[in-house]
């Protein structure tokens, strides 16, 4: 399908298809980049002129950028990405790292974060047919944004004191965690926009290829409400009853028509392969019924286990690659890991 569209430079598909995945190696940048304009300072037009001299050569960027922008789309099963929300007073704050295994990817991910550098000091919008971005782009002066290459990809440090301006930001990190779930899929819709005094959305993990929300901490009835607004429709909770933090959850997740599911555990000697079949089934239902789940302990560190289960048993991972999505949603206790490698080998010796 690419060799057909890459070279049209038709407008509607331009709008709808490529300029909505230039936040995914942005991951976060919508309004500068390190190096850019501060937010206290106007807008750089100066590139226009310097686009308006050598017209060709604007022409070759464009087609350079989009071509990286089709690929990261394309290869958006390869990448990861989290995102912490934070209210310090009157500041509200996203960071947002997104990375990928894959050396090309991530390669791929900083080099365009480069390229947006160029594209922002020159005060070119981007996605201007979606609200969302619109707007961002309208607030640009009233945000901050800090961006720091890693090696394996990018992490963005947003943050703003205007109310509507940190409701945009964090909409359009949403937004972008969903491009990294979907990929094209998720191109031609718009950024769905938070309602004002939402509360603040829970840290969480995109595994690109799967639609679901790996969330860092346990979400509250209000979280619970706003993910169902954003499709799921079943919580997993592996946290123990009466754990510290711990709240009628079940409740809370029937008052909003969001399924409950509770698998308990906690210590290593209770990471069972029953624990970790239970775990697996709900990925496997998840797929079937083509639904979307959140699951969550109180860190992610038991989300991990019955991730990698499903990944390495169901999607054709290696074991490896399986581990490292696990990490990637929080999995941090060896024992942890040791006893889901086990498993994984015992269950595919048997296969």
């Amino acid at each position: 399908m690419q060799s057909n569209i890459i070279p049209n430079f038709n407008l509607r598909f331009w709008s709808s298809r490529i300029l909505p995945v230039i936040a995914l190696a942005v991951l976060s940048m919508p309004l500068a980049s390190c190096g850019g304009p501060s937010r206290n300072s106007a807008p750089q037009r100066a590139g226009a002129t310097a686009r308006e001299s050598d017209p060709m050569a604007e022409v070759h960027m464009v087609a350079q950028d989009r071509d990286v922008w089709v690929q990261l789309l394309t290869d958006h099963a390869k990448i990861h990405r989290k995102v912490v929300h934070r209210q310090e007073g009157d500041l509200g704050i996203v960071e947002a790292t997104t990375e990928s295994e894959d050396r090309a990817v991530a390669a791929k991910i900083i080099d365009h974060a480069k390229a947006m550098q160029t594209r922002m000091k020159a005060g070119a919008q981007v996605r201007i047919w979606d609200p969302v971005f619109k707007d961002l782009f309208a607030h640009h002066a009233k945000a901050s944004i800090e961006v720091t290459p890693t090696d394996k990809g990018v992490k963005i440090v947003e943050s703003s004191r205007d109310p509507e301006t940190i409701n945009l930001l964090r909409s359009h990190a949403m937004g972008v965690s969903d491009f990294v779930r979907r990929g094209h899929e998720a191109g031609s819709r718009e950024t769905p926009r938070l309602a004002a005094g939402s509360p603040l959305p829970p840290p969480e993990v995109a595994i690109g290829g799967l639609p679901h929300h790996f969330l860092l901490s346990q979400p509250d009835a209000a979280q619970l409400a706003m993910l169902k607004q954003q499709g799921v429709s079943k919580v997993v909770n592996f946290r123990k009853p009466g754990e510290p933090g711990t709240y009628d959850e079940k409740s809370a997740a029937d008052a909003n028509r969001v399924e409950y599911c509770n698998i308990p555990y906690k210590e290593a000697d209770e990471l069972t392969d029953a624990v970790l079949e239970e775990a697996r089934a709900q990925f496997k239902a998840a797929e079937k019924s083509d639904s979307v789940m959140v699951l969550h302990c109180r860190t992610g560190n038991r989300v991990g286990p019955g991730l990698a289960m499903y990944l390495a048993l169901d999607k054709g991972m290696s074991a490896d690659d399986a581990i490292a999505c696990a990490k990637a949603v929080g999995m941090v206790d060896p024992r942890y890991e040791t006893i889901t490698r086990d498993a994984i080998r015992r269950e595919t010796a048997r296969q």
